[in-house]
Order: structure tokens, then C-alpha cells, then sequence
């Protein structure tokens, strides 16, 4: 879907700039006006040609009432729904990576921390970024953030099957 919409939104912006750029030398008197209007009425005329107009005014159209819904379109996954006896909840992905942050940068040697999550049928699989400092063996120092970060996710979030917790070390200091 997301080729789609840059697909999309290229052709919107090719569009927008052709109908621009020719307004704006209309308005200059760079191309006369006449030889437009001419132009337009000469191949108007033509079967094919208003066939063409059909298909590409139609297509304007459609793009108008579609791009106001596109920009409106929720992110999909924006959010992570668990379930309780009382009913369903949702956290935002968002808080959820804010609070993994807070959490990575209390383990001792994680200096800068990035996180992402990405929702799966099986589960949640969590992507870390880091700088790291470079007194401390790092595997132990992975391993312990990654026990964290799954630690907190399944006792205090809720979010029960954490497939997996990437790590990469950006940066050494």
C-alpha cells in the first residue's frame, strides 16, 4: 500500500506542477491564450481525444476526493490492543517506544537509545538502537536490555508474547 501512495502522490505532484507551470506562463503571455483555446478546441474535437479528456478529468476528480481522505488516514498500527475481563485497551505505539527509552537508558552503560516496535500475527518485535559505552562488555550489556525491555513489556504493558528484541549498536563511545 505504501508504493501506492507514493505512486499516488507523485502523479498528484507532476500534475499540480504541469497545471502551475502552464498557468503561470498563460499569465505571462510566454504562451498566448489563443493557441491554447485553439489547440484545446482542435483536439477536443476528435473522438479519441475527448475519450482521453474523459479519462483524465474523471481521474482529476477521483484524485480530489481521495487525497483529503488519504492525508486523514489513520497510520495503520498506531496502536496496540490488548485485551482484559473488562474489556478491550489500547496504548499508543508511541508511548509504548517512550517508555521503552526511559526504561533502556537506566541500564547502566546505554547512553542514547532509540526505540520501534512493529506489530506481528504472533506477537510485538521490538527494535532498539543505541549508543553504547565502551567500559562495559556490550553482549552483557544487550543482554540485559533486551531482558528488560521484555521484562517490562510483559509484566508492566501487558503485551504477552514479545517475539524478539533487536539491538543495534549505533555507536561506541
Amino acid at each position: 500500500m505504501r508504493v501506492c501512495k507514493r505512486i499516488l502522490w507523485g502523479i498528484i505532484v507532476v500534475a499540480l506542477a504541469l497545471l502551475s507551470l502552464a498557468g503561470f506562463f498563460i499569465s505571462l503571455e510566454i504562451i498566448p491564450r489563443f493557441a491554447i483555446l485553439g489547440a484545446i478546441t482542435a483536439l477536443e474535437q476528435q473522438l479519441l481525444t475527448k475519450g482521453i479528456f474523459i479519462c483524465l478529468f474523471g481521474f482529476l476528480f477521483v484524485l480530489s476526493i481521495a487525497l483529503p481522505l488519504l492525508a486523514r488516514e489513520k497510520r495503520e498500527g498506531a496502536v496496540v490492543s490488548l485485551k482484559n475481563p473488562l474489556g478491550k485497551m489500547e496504548i499508543s505505539q508511541k508511548a509504548i517506544c517512550g517508555f521503552i527509552q526511559r526504561i533502556g537508558k537506566g541500564v547502566e552503560g546505554v547512553e542514547d537509545i532509540k526505540a520501534d516496535i512493529k506489530l506481528a500475527e504472533e506477537g510485538v518485535d521490538v527494535y532498539l538502537t543505541l549508543s553504547a559505552q565502551g567500559q562495559g562488555e556490550i553482549p552483557r550489556l544487550i543482554d540485559e536490555l533486551q531482558t528488560v525491555v521484555k521484562n517490562y513489556l510483559n509484566n508492566t504493558i501487558g503485551i504477552e508474547n514479545v517475539r524478539e528484541v533487536k539491538v543495534k549498536v549505533a555507536k561506541i563511545l
